[in-house]
């Protein structure tokens, strides 16, 4: 069923949760909201608005050390933010006019030279930007009209075109003598210099970062904030994490797991915040290496997994079952678009028509005297393992092995972007509200060869290629609706990779922190409000 663009700014609406500042708190440290401790998972990757790909990274970014040329609204609509105003020109050009009074961390002026520094590097090949394949494939050229106008000009006329620029602009005077193909690992990403309302003061890798306010942030958009100091805490081990959650060693939990619910709920100090999620979760099969260079194969194997089982029985239902990059309350997810189902029996007879069949009878399927085996890459997250347990069984059901591979989280990061990898386990996340966004930068094959890129999967399939360019241009939402259809038939019926499920996104909050909100728009959304009480 499709769903309105009310329905869906109802639904986030009534999916946020605001929590009231308490009484009590504060560390005595000064400053009017105190040191707030936010516990997570892993750590964060590098900082580099051309280059960081990573979901906290950049959320943190956007909402805390840089300042992007828009942002969303609680209707997830388009706001000005470093752009003041724009003028769309027709279908095939916008001009932004840039705020004056927004700086660097290092007293410099954000102007419209650092915007344009930002997207040449970004529309670079050899940047293997996310920002350029996600958000710019669609933008052609950018032109300086003065030193706080800016002029984007479309390659062609698309749908949806102010959704390109949420993204925040690098500092040009810091960057333009590193080399792009450098960018990705220069030092600048773990000491970066923002623009934000919070400047990054201290980073210990896998430990502790810490941000402080910046307190030259303009008051137009809302001056320094209210934390004195932020400090993320990574906590790898769930339930160590839930601890201190439990007895106030921190104050936000980032995320809860869906079995740890009920206790966050029931606590007597503790928030619980479900909202709907950006993130679906995939299994990605390596395009360029046998078996799953066959679409036989990926597809079989796709139909012996039981996704509603493991929604079921490891999210506690806090999820749904995933068809492509469109996510269900979308107003574009495609009418009458049913999940491919889990049955074995069509399993075994695609991988058979496939050359794979059990020759020497051990219950594992080979071809050409090679068993069926594959390595399941996943990071070291109990409910990926978990997950990655189950669709391990589900696989030997139809005679494949899955021998899976735990590694800490950018470690698997590194495999799974380098293509080191049969299949991995894994998650994106939607980079605005902007459905062609995923879909290109994960599948298109133009990004297929890019070094780096987020096509890890090295998938080139000249169909989906036609559909998305058709999706992504169409300003008629039916005609957009009916291609999103038919792409998502295609990758239901191709599988370069599997989508498994939306996970609902879920966090604690103590009860002495105010001003937190969370909902599609991410977990980091109001950190410029986060308080303690006093």
């Amino acid at each position: 069923m499709v769903r309105s663009k009310m329905t869906l700014r109802t639904a986030a609406a009534a999916a946020t949760l605001a929590l009231v500042t308490g009484c009590g708190g504060g560390d005595g440290a000064g400053g009017t909201g105190g040191t707030i401790v936010v516990g997570m998972r892993s750590d964060f990757g590098g900082f580099n608005p051309i280059t960081s790909d990573a979901l906290y990274s950049m959320e943190l970014m956007n909402y805390a050390l840089f300042t992007p040329l828009i942002q969303y609204d609680e209707n997830l609509q388009p706001r000005p933010w470093l752009a003041e105003s724009w003028q769309e020109e027709g279908d095939t050009a916008v001009v932004f006019r840039l705020r004056r009074d927004v700086t660097w961390h290092d007293g410099q002026r954000v102007t419209a030279e650092d915007v344009k520094f930002t997207f040449d590097r970004a529309k670079l090949p050899e940047s293997a930007s996310l920002v350029g394949s996600a958000f710019l494939s669609n933008v052609e050229s950018a032109t300086v009209v003065d030193s706080f106008t800016i002029r984007f000009d479309y390659a062609m006329p698309h749908a949806q075109a102010l959704e390109d620029f949420w993204w925040a602009p690098a500092p040009k005077h810091l960057l333009e003598g590193i080399a792009p193909a450098d960018m990705r690992n220069a030092p600048y990403n773990r000491a970066p210099v923002g623009s934000g309302p919070y400047r990054l003061t201290a980073w210990e890798a896998n430990r502790q970062l810490v941000i402080e306010p910046y307190e030259q942030f303009p008051q137009s958009l809302g001056g320094p904030p209210s934390a004195r100091r932020i400090v993320f805490r990574i906590i790898p081990e769930a339930s160590t994490l839930l601890t201190e959650l439990m007895t106030g060693g921190v104050h936000v939990d980032i995320p809860v797991m869906p079995d740890q619910v009920n206790q966050v709920q029931e606590g007597a100090s503790t928030n619980l915040l479900s909202f709907p999620g950006r993130t679906v979760y995939f299994i990605g099969w390596n395009n360029q290496r046998a078996p799953f260079d066959d679409a036989r194969v990926r597809r079989g194997l796709a139909l012996a997994l039981d996704r509603q089982e493991i929604i079921d029985a490891l999210l506690y239902g806090q999820g749904q079952v995933a068809t492509s990059t469109v996510p269900p309350w979308h107003p574009l997810y495609p009418e009458n678009t049913e999940p491919l189902a889990h049955d074995p029996a069509a399993a075994a007879a695609l991988l058979e028509e496939a050359g794979w069949t059990d020759a020497n009878g051990d219950g594992i399927r080979d071809k050409d005297g090679q068993p069926l085996e594959f390595e399941l890459l996943v990071s070291d997250d109990a409910l990926r393992r978990a997950v990655a347990e189950v669709v391990q069984a589900q696989l030997r059901e139809v005679g494949a092995r899955a021998n899976i591979r735990v590694t800490e989280f950018q470690t698997m990061l590194a495999a799974h972007r380098g293509r080191d990898f049969d299949a991995v386990f894994t998650n994106w996340v939607l980079d605005n509200f902007q459905v062609a966004s995923a879909p290109n930068a994960l599948l298109h094959s133009s990004q297929a060869d890019i070094e780096n890129s987020a096509n890890r999967s090295s998938v080139r399939i000249p169909e989906l290629d036609a559909l998305m360019e058709r999706a992504s241009v169409a300003s008629d939402p039916e005609a957009a609706r009916q291609a999103w259809g038919e792409f998502t038939r295609v990758v239901q019926q191709e599988q370069p990779m599997t989508f498994m499920f939306w996970l609902n996104e879920l966090a604690g909050v103590r009860d002495d922190v105010g001003g937190v909100e969370m909902d599609p728009r991410g977990e980091f959304q109001t950190i410029r409000d986060w308080s303690l009480g006093r």
